[in-house]
């Protein structure tokens, strides 16, 4: 009965002894894998560094399948690829981590993001576009996707459903997207002018308006509908309000801007109507404009006029237009050559961009509402300067 007592007193110590022993090996196991996958992460580390990416991949694949926990970081090595414009590599990666079991929600989630980002950057947006979809229809307050399948409307130019994705993403984030909107509805409205759908495109551009009520762009085109109907008036005051909103449309809507002026009656309205724009907003092309008009019946008026303006502002666009109206006019300038200056200066003018991205810079010789470069709305502008405005 004693050894019976003895030995019911000597499980527990026994079953505490065999607990501490399993725990002590199953610690020397952990630094034994810890010791492995770090020897084996500085090894892929090593081979990206001396630029074995195919290398570095096996092994990082191979550590993605001894260590679940290390997703996070294998999530951003795939992204490095991605960066590195090795998108093939990076989709590999990026696949691989996805069926893997075990993952959880959140981190298969990142994964797919990561995964579309790869398909983007790779122009296969059918394949994003399936990806972010499946991604916001699982959970619709991802902000990341939603932004992506915008991007990738517009990229598709699918105006209607950039539209509906905005509207989508501004319940998401609570960010106004109402500028960007009104850009897509103007675009609907370019795209129903071509096909003669005239009430269509009356009513894009009134949802264009509702959305921005100060949209330049959308008086733009109401004035060019303004225009087909003949009425001159309508479209002369459309013109000016677009200018009046944003002056740099002037720079390369001033010709039917003075068309409609010209055909409702109202060049001496117009006149002084630049000359108040000029006195605002000193832009070289409202001073050549103004310019252009008193030539018509004064043109030493406006020579004076453009060497007022010209000596405070200096423009090769404004010296080219005064040695040409110097010279029409018949005014002597043999000491200096106008003829050698009007060309040189005409070469500098068509060597030189006119617009230039404010955000990513990029540069073209005609206007952008949506730049080609960064695929950002109204950021382009006139480039300032002596070759410029």
């Amino acid at each position: 009965m004693v050894e019976l007592a003895v030995l019911f007193l000597l499980l527990p110590l026994a079953a505490a002894s065999g607990w501490i022993l399993a725990r002590r090996q199953d610690a020397r196991k952990s630094r034994k894998r810890a010791q492995a996958l770090s020897s084996n992460y500085f090894r892929g580390l090593n081979y990206l560094l001396n630029e074995q990416p195919d290398k570095a991949i096996e092994v990082f694949l191979k550590l993605v399948e001894v260590n679940p926990e290390t997703v996070e970081t294998h999530l951003a090595l795939g992204s490095l690829f991605r960066r590195r414009g090795e998108i093939d590599k990076a989709i590999r990666f990026h696949k691989h981590i996805i069926a893997r079991p075990g993952l959880t929600d959140e981190q298969r989630a990142q994964a797919l993001m990561e995964l579309g980002e790869d398909y983007m950057q790779a122009g296969l947006l059918d394949r994003a576009e399936y990806l972010f979809s499946d991604l916001l229809d699982h959970d619709d307050s991802h902000v990341r996707p939603a932004r992506q399948l915008l991007d990738i409307y517009q990229q598709e130019k699918d105006w209607e459903k950039a539209i509906a994705q905005a509207r989508r993403l501004r319940q998401v984030d609570g960010a106004s997207a109402s500028g960007l909107i009104a850009h897509f509805y103007c675009e609907l409205a370019r795209l129903d002018l071509e096909q003669d759908e005239i009430e269509a495109a009356r009513q894009s551009l009134r949802q264009a308006r509702r959305y921005d009520p100060e949209s330049a762009r959308a008086r733009l085109i109401q004035a060019e509908l303004a225009g087909r109907d003949l009425a001159w008036a309508d479209a002369a005051d459309l013109y000016r309000q677009a200018s009046e909103l944003d002056p740099d449309c002037l720079s390369f809507a001033f010709e039917p801007l003075l068309d409609s002026h010209r055909r409702a009656g109202q060049v001496a309205d117009f006149e002084a109507w630049l000359e108040g724009l000029v006195e605002r907003s000193p832009v070289t092309t409202a001073i050549l404009a103004l310019a252009r008009i008193k030539a018509e019946s004064d043109p030493r008026l406006a020579v004076e006029f453009l060497l007022t303006h010209l000596s405070r502002r200096p423009t090769v666009r404004g010296l080219d237009y005064l040695i040409d109206l110097v010279y029409r006019q018949g005014a002597s300038l043999d000491e200096v050559g106008p003829e050698l200056i009007q060309d040189i200066l005409q070469r500098l003018l068509e060597g030189q961009p006119r617009y230039r991205c404010e955000h990513c810079g990029f540069s073209t010789s005609s206007w952008h509402w949506h730049c080609p470069g960064c695929r950002r709305w109204n950021t382009t502008r006139p480039i300032a300067g002596v070759l410029g405005e």
